[in-house]
């Protein structure tokens, strides 16, 4: 019988005890904060739950950040406010949270990290909340980071824009583009309207930190005679509560280093200039009072647009080589005569992009056969919205067309659902929500947005007449997003897959259905690539 191997005596380096050492533990609480910050600030206070050695950690967890769910106060006005015996507020969670978070900061005697960022974001913020925003703000703004701060301060969480039409009231006609900041003063329903809104600290905009993101939306600014915010890098504004259009614009000419705004929902906005700063990243989503943007673009990398077809003269890119990357979105429904000329020339004003998404759900197909220019440095396109008819598989083919250099093109094909009137968010709208009333001109621009029946004026192109330059030479990769393989979307995939001939990689994400139906359509996208590609299927 052979005798057993020598066993090796274990050096001291390799010892049970080395190896189950916890590394991560060692390092020092700041550091341990920093890492920890990069988690869901829930996910953060449950990791420093772990052992004891990590009591302390989640003091150094240098960001705040808290959001209720979409939806959660939409029911309250009409159940709880009206029933409630005790004025405590429904969104005692997200309270609890950040006042949690914030108070064990406190415990530790000044030994952790400054806070550099706080988060929150209401589905809808009652005015019985406004004392707990108070005393965070004011906590913040005293022991935040000197170095940074970032704050992004939601108080409803919802769409910005309701695709209204020109039918807005009489008050809010007065006050466009008013520029006072005692508008509420003027209106009989002030003290309302004050106790539904917060109004942010005038020591926000002159504090002495270092407030590097500011994103504030459905509330008041209510602006101090004297603005200082020399190191703002980010501005976000969204819908906020009777600011005039002046206040807006001397609030961004306070801010000497921006590079990142984002402009949302002012009704009351009427120009912007921006001429002394080089903007970086350039957001404007359904301002639609708005009349002249001037903007200095010569190092813009990315444009957003969303609203109505502009006029020429909206839209003004002083010494722009071209912007890199846009995204556009017409949220009212078109019609040939009023905007066909518009989304030409605003178009040709983004031609140089090498990125485009586009949102074509209220355009019609009319608009591509004739209106679309050539993009010939585009590289990457995004359409997004339904397939209603054969008219929109012509209208991509004449995009095709136009854009020679194209590589990636990605569809995301929208479910058509009917919009409906919201009739139970009605939370203190008749105070504050003036401008975001629902408006009868949608449901002609649910009939609008119906299209042409299949077959009316337009036929299936065939594949001959699809084989663009794009598609046989350069388009390399392919992505279809929501494939439910109807008629339209089937006749669309066919044309496309079986006119790439340079096709690499290719991605089709199907929607939930039997194993059956989706290997079906598997097997019938299979059977349409011509070229060797990678198949992905979702």
């Amino acid at each position: 019988m052979a005798s057993p191997l020598p066993q090796k005596k274990m050096t001291g380096t390799c010892t049970s005890g080395s190896r189950e050492k916890d590394r991560l533990s060692d390092l020092p609480d700041p550091l341990l904060g920093h890492v920890l910050s990069f988690l869901p600030t829930k996910e953060a206070g449950r990791a420093a739950g772990l052992s004891r050695r990590w009591r302390g950690a989640f003091c150094n967890v240098h960001t705040v950040s808290f959001a209720e769910r979409p939806g959660a106060r939409a029911g309250d006005w009409s159940t709880f406010y009206y029933e409630a015996e005790e004025r405590k507020s429904c969104s005692r969670a997200l309270l609890d949270d950040v006042s949690s978070a914030l108070l064990c900061r406190r415990r530790t005697a000044g030994h952790h990290v400054p806070l550099r960022g706080l988060r929150f974001a209401f589905d809808r913020c009652h005015h019985w909340n406004f004392v707990h925003v108070d005393q965070w703000l004011s906590y913040v703004l005293r022991h935040a980071c000197s170095q940074e701060l970032h704050l992004d301060l939601r108080f409803k969480i919802g769409p910005i824009c309701r695709h209204r039409g020109a039918a807005d009231d009489e008050d809010e006609k007065g006050a466009v583009g008013s520029g006072t900041d005692d508008t509420d003063d003027e209106d009989r329903y002030a003290e309302l309207r004050r106790r539904w809104v917060y109004v942010l600290p005038r020591r926000l905009f002159t504090c002495s930190k270092v407030i590097r993101t500011l994103c504030v939306a459905y509330c008041r600014l209510k602006l101090p005679v004297a603005v200082s915010l020399p190191l703002l890098e980010t501005l976000s504004i969204t819908a906020p509560h009777r600011d005039g259009g002046r206040s807006i614009q001397r609030l961004i000419s306070s801010c000497p280093r921006l590079v990142d705004l984002t402009l949302e929902a002012i009704h009351r906005l009427k120009r912007v200039s921006v001429l002394d700063k080089r903007l970086r990243r350039f957001a404007l989503r359904c301002c639609h009072n708005i009349e002249s943007v001037d903007i200095d673009a010569s190092e813009l990398r990315s444009l957003d647009y969303c609203g109505a077809v502009p006029a020429e003269a909206l839209l003004s890119l002083h010494g722009s080589p071209g912007v890199p990357s846009c995204t556009v979105d017409f949220c009212r429904v078109l019609s040939d005569d009023a905007g066909f000329m518009g989304f030409r020339l605003f178009m040709q004003k983004i031609c140089d992009a090498k990125y485009l998404h586009l949102h074509h759900r209220r355009l019609d197909s009319r608009f591509f056969l004739a209106g679309f220019p050539s993009f010939s440095s585009l590289t990457r396109l995004v359409l997004q919205g339904p397939l209603q008819n054969c008219a929109v598989v012509v209208a991509v083919g004449r995009i095709l067309e136009q854009t020679p250099n194209l590589e990636v093109l990605s569809l995301y094909m929208e479910e058509r659902v009917a919009a409906t009137k919201n009739t139970d968010d009605t939370m203190g709208r008749d105070l504050i929500m003036d401008d975001d009333d629902y408006d009868d001109d949608d449901d002609d621009a649910m009939e609008k947005e119906k299209g042409a029946e299949p077959g009316e004026e337009f036929t299936v192109p065939d594949e001959p007449s699809f084989s663009m330059p794009c598609l046989r030479n350069r388009v390399k990769e392919i992505n279809m997003v929501h494939y439910v393989g109807d008629e339209t979307q089937r006749v669309l995939a066919r044309l496309l897959f079986g006119s790439a001939l340079a096709l690499e990689r290719m991605c089709v994400v199907l929607v939930k259905g039997t194993f059956a139906s989706q290997s079906k359509l598997k097997n019938e996208i299979d059977s349409w690539v011509v070229a060797g590609a990678e198949k992905i299927f979702l």
